[in-house]
């Protein structure tokens, strides 16, 4: 069963960064993330307008963790020990055995094989220590690095959900994507 990993070791040491959870110090990194608008610009929130709405961020992510409905990984590298994004899943469905992946990265540090390297390890964290079945994530139409990143970690694309959510004021369409336990790449 899945609520038993809440009451393991989460952290993750990988080749460039430590995967590890958020705490209320990491709030001023958050910001700096969660308020740029290009990291934001296919996420299903507006950007951070204060270091109070960072502070409720943290918060968010820590409370899913003690109330064991999603895990939130710090991505924070090793060099220096800034948090420099966020993954993990949520709507953890035990009954469906499944669950929805997130994240985000600093600007900066795009196209650097960071996020390659921290889904790749959370997939297999997943699905050697859960009985998780489906993993999916959902991508706007137009954010084409999201996709190739899913697709090079062996996600399929399922097809479009159309006008499927409310976001930025209008409602938008969808990609969903999956990677089952039964595709064996993990």
């Amino acid at each position: 069963m899945i609520s038993s990993i809440f009451e393991e070791q989460l952290t993750i040491e990988l080749e460039k960064v430590l995967l590890r959870p958020i705490t209320a110090d990491d709030a001023e990194d958050l910001y700096d993330i969660f308020s740029d608008k290009q990291v934001m610009k296919y996420y299903d929130r507006l950007p951070l307008k204060s270091r109070e709405e960072a502070d409720d961020l943290a918060k968010m992510f820590m409370d899913g963790l003690a109330d064991k409905t999603m895990i939130r990984w710090g991505i924070e590298e090793k060099a220096g020990g800034k948090l420099i994004g966020t993954c993990g899943f949520f709507c953890i469905s035990e009954d469906d055995k499944k669950v929805e992946i997130g994240y985000e990265l600093r600007r900066d540090r795009w196209g650097m094989g960071i996020m390659s390297e921290a889904l790749g390890a959370i997939m297999k964290f997943i699905f050697t220590r859960t009985d998780i079945n489906r993993v999916e994530a959902f991508v706007e139409v137009q954010n084409v690095a999201s996709m190739r990143l899913l697709d090079k970690l062996g996600f399929v694309n399922e097809g479009t959900l159309r006008q499927y959510e409310r976001c930025r004021n209008e409602l938008i369409d969808v990609t969903i994507w999956s990677c089952l336990r039964s595709d064996g790449v993990y």
